[in-house]
């Protein structure tokens, strides 16, 4: 047994030693469970909370392992967005920020690290805009930005727009896993295959229900004083990595990590260099 294990297990044996009843620890787990406008989330661990949002056609089953990791120092909190995973489909007029900002109101936290990964990284800078004391520290994974229009579109695109306009989602599937923003390590194919094959409604939310954030959070970079860090994998596609660039060069409060090899659901591309990055950003702006 090496050091860590042997004074975990012994901070625990005493802890039991020293209850007077024969009560076990109590989890503090909250899994599962939904919000009021009807987000699922799961909320681990103790310590300043931190926001996993999941990308596109994903849902919280991607920050399994980080979950598990962070939890020992952080209460983690991995959420769904709507019309994805166990949340609720859209009924009226929504945007994922607000959402957000939404649930951790009902969660009574005052301040939470955000970690978003594409999609998701939109979210959190939409949120460091609309709640910027909401918003401790902000780590931009593999980013998008509303407002920004890359110079070079994904090579997938058109065949995309083909099956989504003729109501093909099957296809549309097809398209989205053979391209290389989905393209991960043999471990964790059936994952993201049965994320992006489960979240298949999305394809259907109507385009008038998604609120646009006005003006866009391009608009607004200069004012977002937020620690940031943005972390790109050097194989992502060009419109990632100039999103990436451009975050960078406009963020007053920002730093860059680009990782080898690293794709764009980075966190399973490159998990090591992910995590190390993560862990050394979250300790350095506990102060």
């Amino acid at each position: 047994m090496n050091l860590n294990l042997r004074f975990s297990f012994l901070a625990l044996s005493v802890g039991l030693l020293l209850s007077t009843s024969c009560t076990q620890v109590q989890d503090k787990s909250v899994l599962d469970r939904k919000s009021h406008n009807g987000l699922a989330y799961d909320l681990v661990g103790e310590g300043p909370l931190v926001l996993l949002i999941h990308g596109t056609n994903l849902d919280r089953r991607m920050w399994q392992e980080e979950s598990i990791l962070l939890r020992s120092n952080y209460r983690v909190l991995s959420v769904d967005l709507r019309g994805q995973g166990a949340s609720d489909f859209p009924d009226s007029s929504y945007s994922n920020h607000s959402d957000l900002i939404d649930l951790l109101g009902e969660l009574a936290v005052d301040e939470a690290f955000i970690i978003g990964l594409s999609a998701g990284a939109q979210a959190a800078l939409d949120m460091a805009v609309a709640s910027p004391n909401l918003v401790r520290a902000m780590i931009l994974v593999s980013p998008s930005l509303s407002g920004f229009t890359p110079k070079e579109l994904p090579p997938f695109l058109d065949d995309l727009m083909v099956a989504l306009r003729s109501t093909d989602f099957d296809r549309a599937n097809e398209v989205l896993l053979s391209s290389s923003i989905m393209s991960v390590p043999d471990r964790y194919e059936e994952l993201v295959t049965e994320m992006v094959t489960q979240n298949s409604r999305l394809w259907t939310i109507p385009f008038s229900l998604v609120d646009q954030s006005a003006p866009p959070a391009i608009e607004l970079l200069d004012t977002i004083n937020t620690p940031a860090l943005v972390l790109v994998g050097q194989e992502d596609i060009p419109g990632i990595r100039e999103q990436a660039d451009f975050l960078t060069k406009r963020l007053p409060n920002v730093v860059q990590v680009s990782i080898e090899n690293g794709g764009h659901l980075l966190n399973l591309t490159s998990s090591e260099a992910f995590h190390a990055a993560v862990a050394d950003f979250l300790a350095a702006n506990q102060e």
